[in-house]
């Protein structure tokens, strides 16, 4: 990547792989925007993680958020290919494998965790709420995605699953993190409202 400005966008469109040209309001850069977002939020779970070495595996989790983070520039060049003229298949994909690999660990990190018996409260540190954060820039990712599927049939629906997933799996890591830092968890009480304290 040799010049960072094209000067293409400057009239509001951009192109895709496969060279064509679209609004920058189509669906499907919408869609890798908002996979861009999701990756600096993800970035920022990163960076707070540093503070906390002395997390039981700080560096399998640390090492499996950059993996993450590559997996979603991988997800970006789907949707950036999607019904346009490329036809280079070495391009990178979301593969099963990442699916199966988010659910191991889903399942090794909720094998710590107590079952839960409410709706978790978004709180904690800044750690935990930008985990939080992560977790619902994916479900509105995995919302606009759904709608590029919506247009385009053919997409292997490996990439909705992914980002299913990758929820989850957020949210089992922050509950996680939570345990492993000594910090409560505020679970909804429907009944904990102002007006009924009144």
């Amino acid at each position: 990547m040799s010049k960072v400005y094209t000067k293409v966008g400057d009239k509001g469109s951009t192109y895709l792989i496969g060279n064509e040209k679209v609004p920058k309001n189509d669906l499907r850069v919408e869609s890798y925007g908002q996979i861009d977002e999701l990756n600096v939020l993800l970035g920022h779970c990163f960076r707070h993680l540093k503070s906390f070495p002395e997390i039981d595996n700080y560096s399998y989790i640390s090492k499996r958020l950059i993996s993450i983070q590559n997996e979603l520039f991988n997800l970006g060049t789907v949707l950036a290919s999607l019904g346009t003229s490329n036809t280079n298949d070495n391009l990178p994909k979301i593969e099963n494998d990442d699916i199966i690999l988010l659910e191991k660990d889903i399942d090794d990190m909720n094998s710590e965790l107590d079952p839960l018996k409410s709706f978790v409260l978004p709180g904690g540190n800044d750690l935990t709420l930008y985990i939080h954060s992560a977790r619902v820039m994916c479900r509105k990712s995995e919302r606009s995605v759904v709608s590029v599927l919506n247009k385009y049939p053919d997409t292997d629906i490996t990439v909705l699953r992914y980002l299913n997933r990758l929820s989850d799996y957020l949210f089992v890591l922050g509950r996680l993190i939570s345990l492993k830092l000594d910090i409560a968890e505020n679970l909804w009480d429907p009944n904990n409202i102002s007006s009924k304290s009144n």
